[in-house]
């Protein structure tokens, strides 16, 4: 399990939105993507088709070289990624100093919560220093045992850490980016940018390296910033594509990916998704950022019926946020935190009003994730620019967004 939106939207379709969320009065749902929804039974995601099977390289333990080389070090980690499994049990990837001018890959695991930390082996791979240079930038766990590193390379563990694999996936070019990867419901998801110009969606169970490639794909689109978001929900799943607009979706249904389209293509700008329930979604989109759009601004939607249909909340949100990179979470009804230019903005009244929740530090400061294990628990990680490195920091919260203590290793 990932850091991710823990709301519970929950009504019955978009007529009775629950009160906890305010819609706007002069904004309706969009005629294309207002088609009926028919409940579904949710079969237990499957492998979809793929004769091929993945390439694993076995790696042995890695020499004690590649685990955080002292406590020392440890205060200095920059942290890239995290992921909690439990309310005590999480993991941060990132790097460390491990020399006089040097930095390594540094994985670290909490069992107390966040309270303290001990080092664990990473992957023998470094810290993404740029797509062509490979190496890993994100870290997600399924449970004690089974995690994975990515972004670009993609490497698994299947015992907490102690061993490492790589892994080459079928149905893809030799070089494509493992972009995003998600897991839940005993399986573990990744979408890929496939050097032929389009997102391509693999699926494993978690506790074996059998991928399989979907033959549901979504176009790259025609901009720089190619940025799949993955969003999983016990047995279902969406995909968005975002290249600074809106480019397509795919949606998990009865262990199959099949074309969706996602909220807010037609508004020039990103979206950004998050979900509770099978049935709820929220998403947040920036209308007109690269192009005319009515309303412009930042605009949060709901959807209570799989992601069929989207209404538009009432009031905009009060900051810019990165097409690039935002990241969205809602940790109960009615509350919702987005990475914004000023800080972490958030709403605890179903978008009435929306409020900077934490600000950015004095210099260049700004929030690059935020996520919930449960309503009361969630992460944050911020990035400062300090001479010619950037740094991450490790945030949480133990009351629902309200009060975020920044994480000493």
């Amino acid at each position: 399990m990932v850091p991710r939106a823990a709301t519970r939207w929950s009504v019955a379709g978009l007529a009775a939105v629950s009160a906890a969320w305010v819609l706007s009065g002069c904004s309706s749902i969009p005629t294309s993507m207002s088609a009926s929804h028919t409940p579904v039974s949710i079969a237990t995601p499957s492998a979809t088709t793929s004769p091929a099977a993945a390439t694993v390289t076995p790696t042995p333990s890695p020499p004690a070289a590649w685990t955080l080389p002292a406590a020392a070090a440890a205060e200095d980690l920059s942290v890239s990624s995290v992921t909690f499994v439990s309310t005590e049990e999480g993991w941060v990837l990132g790097s460390a100093p491990c020399g006089t001018s040097s930095q390594c890959l540094a994985l670290m695991r909490t069992e107390d919560g966040g309270k303290t930390w001990v080092s664990v082996t990473p992957p023998p791979t470094s810290l993404l220093a740029g797509e062509e240079q490979g190496g890993v930038s994100e870290v997600r766990f399924a449970n004690s045992q089974d995690g994975w590193a990515f972004d670009p390379e993609l490497w698994s563990t299947h015992d907490g850490g102690a061993t490492w694999t790589q892994i080459s996936l079928p149905g893809v070019s030799s070089d494509a980016i493992v972009s995003s990867l998600e897991t839940a419901d005993g399986v573990v998801d990744a979408a890929v940018l496939d050097d032929n110009a389009m997102v391509r969606i693999e699926t494993s169970p978690v506790g074996s390296d059998s991928w399989q490639v979907s033959p549901t794909t979504i176009p790259l689109g025609a901009g720089p910033a190619a940025m799949p978001q993955l969003v999983l929900q016990g047995a279902v799943g969406w995909l968005i594509e975002d290249d600074r607009t809106v480019i397509g979706g795919a949606r998990l249904i009865g262990g199959q990916w099949l074309p969706w389209q996602p909220p807010c293509l037609q508004v020039n700008g990103a979206a950004f998704l998050a979900a509770s329930t099978p049935q709820d979604l929220v998403a947040v989109c920036d209308q007109g950022a690269w192009g005319p759009a009515t309303p412009a601004g930042v605009y949060a939607y709901v959807s209570t019926d799989w992601g069929s249909s989207f209404a538009m909340l009432g009031t905009p949100l009060p900051s810019s946020i990165e097409d690039e990179g935002s990241s969205l979470a809602s940790p109960s009804p009615g509350v919702a935190f987005i990475t914004a230019s000023v800080g972490l903005v958030g709403t605890f009244n179903g978008g009435a009003t929306w409020t900077t929740v934490y600000s950015s530090p004095p210099g260049p400061g700004w929030p690059v994730y935020v996520g919930f294990e449960t309503e009361a628990q969630g992460v944050a990680i911020w990035v400062n620019d300090q001479g010619l490195t950037t740094v991450g920091s490790l945030m949480m919260t133990f009351d629902g967004g309200t009060d975020w203590t920044t994480v000493t290793f």
